[in-house]
């Protein structure tokens, strides 16, 4: 990881752990973090059908789940 990128992450000092980033994949099997590496499938869409499912715009503001469905493009 390059020195900039965790200089990006230092934001994030005194959050606790379920808000703080760097431990979102803590609990994530090493079979899905190598894939998601590897582009087996990408992690951006599944946060925006998380997202979409939760009803939420990107800024985590409540859409409604059909609108929040169209607004990240998830059928």
């Amino acid at each position: 990881m390059t020195k900039k990128k965790e200089q990006d992450l230092k934001k994030f000092d005194g959050r606790e752990d379920a808000l703080d980033p760097r431990f979102i994949f803590n609990s994530t099997a090493n079979q899905l973090l190598t894939e998601a590496l590897n582009g087996e499938f990408d992690i951006n869409y599944l946060v925006r059908r998380e997202l979409a499912n939760r009803g939420l715009d990107e800024e985590g503001n409540w859409i409604g789940f059909d609108q929040a469905k169209k607004h990240h493009g998830i059928n």
